[in-house]
């Protein structure tokens, strides 16, 4: 077990040494016990390195950077660390649930055409108090949306370790959204299965990704992925009306902003 994880964990952390804490310990929790945690220190310049230095398990590789590479590189960088036959991802500032890995091992096992598993996921604040429930959908739904809109929470995918070769992780054009293009290109070849409870916890605060980046080049990759989606055949009689409808309203906003 020790040699061979089936489950590769990756964490990406840049500036987050009031969070990441949590994210490790909720893994360290988990019932599912055959993991690696792989963490990219991201040349941190907070206190992220010596909050790092504190775990010394045999489970856990910490890969501190001389310099900052950003979270998309970082994280190619970890996959190239993994030994598990399935890697998930958690974001430094987000945590899990103790059944989030045994149960997305469990779909996966189970189903050789699953590609990929996300779980549904609750919004939580800064200071860990819950904020509201993600919406619920069913399969249905999501299969038919998520070539649209990403419905796809990062912190909540397990994927199977044989896609980041054959589907080539690295896209130069997706700097914001290369985690849903990557999920896209696997929804492409298999299935993904939604799990429709809360194993997820994703963060809500003023640093985050979402709210540093200018909103431009969100609305640019959004428009792109709406293109890759049309480009190979996700876009169909039932999903049409939803994609045409978020192309021209982020076409519209990408204009303004």
């Amino acid at each position: 077990m020790k040699n061979n994880p089936k489950v590769s964990i990756v964490i990406v952390c840049y500036n987050y040494a009031k969070y990441v804490e949590f994210s490790i310990k909720s893994i360290i929790k988990q019932e599912y016990k055959n993991w690696e945690l792989i963490i990219v220190n991201d040349n941190s310049r907070d206190s992220t390195k010596e909050i790092l230095d504190k775990y010394k398990s045999k489970k856990i590789k910490i890969i501190n950077l001389k310099k900052n590479i950003g979270a998309y590189k970082a994280t190619n960088l970890a996959f190239k660390n993994v030994k598990g036959k399935y890697i998930a991802i958690l974001d430094a500032d987000d945590y899990s649930h103790p059944k989030r890995i045994s149960q997305q091992v469990l779909e996966l096992e189970k189903d050789s055409k699953i590609g990929l598993v996300v779980t549904n996921y609750k919004f939580i604040n800064s200071n860990n108090n819950f904020i509201k429930n993600n919406r619920f959908i069913s399969q249905k739904d999501f299969n038919k949306q998520f070539p649209c809109i990403n419905l796809a929470c990062n912190s909540s995918a397990m994927f199977r370790e044989k896609f980041v070769k054959e589907l080539n992780f690295y896209n130069k054009d997706c700097f914001y959204s290369y985690d849903y293009n990557f999920f896209l290109k696997i929804f492409k070849v298999s299935k993904i299965k939604f799990i429709n409870k809360f194993y997820t916890f994703y963060r809500i605060h003023s640093n985050q990704r979402t709210n540093v980046l200018k909103k431009k080049i969100i609305f640019k990759e959004n428009l792109y992925n709406l293109r890759w989606s049309a480009r190979n055949d996700l876009i169909n009689g039932d999903n049409v009306l939803i994609f045409f409808k978020n192309y021209f309203n982020n076409f519209f906003k990408y204009l303004i902003s």
